[in-house]
C-alpha cells in the first residue's frame, strides 16, 4: 500500500550509506523516490576507490530495485543507466533528460579586469585522470614544436587537485609546464575570477572523457568562447553544433582541431560570430524544476522486489577487503584461512553479494560499521527474501563477539522468538514452512542492551538453510560457541562487571 509520499533526491545520494538505507526502508513503508542521476561516472571510468565504487554500485542497485523513476541530466547519462541495467537482466525505471542549467555567466559581473599577463587558452575541470590534462599538455608541447612557443596561447588549467592526476603532474613538473606555457591554478579560484578568466581567453579546451554533462563546455559558450571539446559523452549535448570536436584520448586529434579552428584568427572569428547570432536553447533552473515537477507526478510506488538468495551461501555484512599481494605469504595465507571466509560456515567471500545484500536487509541500523550491522535497543533488522526451496528454513545469524548479552525478539512466518543473546553466538531464527518463490520476512528487534559492554546487537552475517539441513551445523557451531559463553560468563560474574552496570545501563539508554 503506497504512503502517499514521494521522496526526492537531488543530490548525490551515493556518497553515504545511511541515506541509501533509510531511502530502502522508506520505500519499504510506502514512499515512491525520484532519483535525479547525473553520471556513471565510477562504472564507465577506470581507477577510482574500493570505497567509491562499493558506494555507486549499492547506489545504482538502489535506483534498480526501489526507484520509481530515474531522471538524468542528460540523455547520455539515461542511455548508461539503462545500458547497465540491461547488463543485469533488469529495466531501468522511467525517466527522462532534464539538462543542466549554465553554472556560471557574465551577467551582472565586472569583467573589465585581466586574469592574466599574456593571451591564452583555458582549461576549467579538476585535475584527474578522466578529465585527461595529460592530453592538453602533449597537445601543447606539439604546437609549440610547430609554431614556436611565441605564436601559441598559453594554457591556464584551473581546477582542484583530485585523484589518479599523478602522469600529468609529473610531465607538468618535469617539464616546468612547458617552460611556463602551460600553468595550473589548483587553489581556490572565485567565480568572479573565474568569469573573468573564462571572458577574456581566447578560447577553452575540454578533453575530459567522460561527463554526465560538460558545464565547462556550456559556460564557455555562455561567454561567447569557442570551446575545443572531447567527442564523447554528453558533451555534444552541452556543445550542440556550436563547440569544435576532436578524437577522445587523441593529443594530435586536439592539436589539429586548435590549429585549424582557433590558432586560425579568421577562423576562430567566424565561430565566435556564430555562438554571438545562434539563439541557445539554454536551460534554466526553472525549466528543471518543472520537469522534476513532472517526474514526480509521474512517480507510482512499486512493490518491493524480494531477492531469492541462494540456500546454503552466507552473505557477510561488511565490507571485505581485498586479497594482499601472493608476495607476502604470510598475509596471503592469513586472507585464505580467515580474513577471506565468512565467520559461520568458512566459505569464500563474494564480492558481488551487495547487491543481494541490500535487497535483503533493510532497518533501522544506520551506516554499516567495518564489521557489519549494529541494532540498538528499539531498532530492528528486517529480512526479506523469496523462498529458494519449499518446506520449512531457518535464518542464522551469527553476531558480533564483545562481553554481554542481548533480549531479542523476532517475528516471521515461523512464529515469533523471545530470547536472551549472547554477542559472539549465532542467532536461529525459523522461517517456517512454505513454497519456493514465496515470499518471506523475518524482522529482529532488539528490546534490552543493557547488559552488554556497547548497549547493541553487532550483526555480521546471515543464511538461509533448509531446516532439517541445519541442524547438524547448529549443534557445531553451539558447541564452538560454548566456550565462548563460558569466558564470558566469567567476565560478566566478576566484581568489575557488576560495579560498571549501572555505567552500561545509561549508556544503553542515551543511545
Amino acid at each position: 500500500m503506497s504512503s502517499g509520499i514521494t521522496l526526492v533526491f537531488l543530490g548525490a545520494l551515493w556518497i553515504n550509506d545511511a541515506l541509501m538505507m533509510a531511502a530502502r526502508l522508506a520505500h519499504l513503508q510506502g514512499a515512491a523516490i525520484v532519483s535525479l542521476l547525473y553520471d556513471l561516472t565510477p562504472v564507465m571510468e577506470e581507477g577510482h576507490t574500493a570505497a567509491v565504487n562499493r558506494l555507486f554500485e549499492r547506489y545504482l542497485n538502489l535506483a534498480l530495485q526501489c526507484a520509481d523513476r530515474v531522471p538524468a541530466i542528460s540523455q547520455s547519462s539515461r542511455r548508461d543507466f539503462e545500458e547497465y541495467a540491461r547488463s543485469r537482466g533488469l529495466m531501468a525505471p522511467e525517466g527522462s533528460a532534464t539538462g543542466l542549467p549554465c553554472g556560471l555567466s557574465p551577467h551582472g559581473r565586472d569583467l573589465t579586469t585581466m586574469p592574466w599577463p599574456r593571451d591564452y587558452a583555458l582549461f576549467v575541470g579538476t585535475v584527474e585522470a578522466r578529465k585527461d590534462h595529460i592530453i592538453a599538455l602533449r597537445a601543447w608541447q606539439q604546437l609549440i614544436e610547430k609554431f614556436g612557443a611565441g605564436s601559441v596561447p598559453d594554457l591556464v588549467c584551473i581546477g582542484r587537485l583530485g585523484w589518479h592526476a599523478s602522469e600529468f603532474l609529473r610531465e607538468y613538473v618535469t617539464t616546468g609546464g612547458l617552460d611556463g606555457k602551460v600553468s595550473l591554478l589548483s587553489s581556490s579560484v572565485s567565480d568572479e575570477e573565474l568569469a573573468r578568466f573564462y571572458d577574456h581567453a581566447e578560447f577553452t579546451v575540454y578533453p575530459s572523457r567522460y561527463e554526465g554533462w560538460g558545464l565547462p563546455v556550456s559556460e564557455s559558450l555562455a561567454f561567447g568562447k569557442v570551446p575545443v571539446a572531447a567527442r564523447n559523452s554528453s558533451i555534444p549535448e552541452a556543445g550542440g553544433d556550436l563547440a569544435v570536436y576532436f578524437e577522445t584520448g587523441d593529443p594530435n586529434s586536439l592539436a589539429e582541431a586548435i590549429e585549424v579552428n582557433v590558432l586560425d584568427q579568421d577562423r576562430r572569428r567566424e565561430l565566435e560570430e556564430r555562438i554571438r547570432t545562434t539563439s541557445l536553447d539554454s536551460v534554466t533552473w526553472e525549466d528543471v524544476a518543472e520537469q522534476m515537477a513532472v517526474e514526480i507526478d509521474r512517480a507510482q510506488w512499486r512493490s518491493p522486489v524480494f531477492p531469492t538468495l541462494e540456500l546454503g551461501r552466507e552473505f557477510v555484512l561488511s565490507v571485505g577487503q581485498p586479497p594482499p599481494d601472493e608476495g607476502y605469504a604470510d598475509q596471503y595465507l592469513n586472507h585464505l584461512t580467515h580474513e577471506g571466509l565468512t565467520p559461520m560456515l568458512r566459505q569464500p567471500r563474494d564480492g558481488q553479494e551487495i547487491e543481494s545484500i541490500d535487497a535483503a536487509v533493510i532497518g533501522t541500523f544506520g551506516s554499516p560499521q567495518t564489521w557489519g550491522y549494529e541494532i540498538r535497543p528499539g531498532a530492528f533488522a528486517e529480512f526479506r527474501f523469496s523462498r529458494p526451496c519449499d518446506g520449512p528454513l531457518v535464518l542464522l545469524i551469527s553476531t558480533r563477539s564483545m562481553p554481554g548479552r542481548v533480549s531479542i525478539e523476532a517475528s516471521g512466518p515461523g512464529g515469533p522468538v523471545f530470547e536472551e543473546v549472547y554477542l559472539g553466538s549465532v542467532v536461529t531464527l525459523p522461517v517456517g514452512d512454505g513454497k519456493a518463490g514465496e515470499a518471506a520476512q523475518v524482522r529482529l528487534s532488539v528490546t534490552d542492551a543493557s547488559d552488554s559492554i556497547e548497549g547493541f546487537l553487532g550483526i555480521r552475517s546471515f543464511v538461509v538453510l533448509r531446516e532439517e539441513d541445519a541442524s547438524a551445523r547448529i549443534v557445531a557451531l553451539e558447541s564452538a560457541a560454548e566456550a565462548l559463553r563460558q569466558e564470558l560468563d566469567f567476565i560478566t560474574g566478576t566484581r568489575s562487571w557488576k560495579l560498571t552496570e549501572p555505567l552500561r545501563k545509561w549508556k544503553g539508554r542515551g543511545t
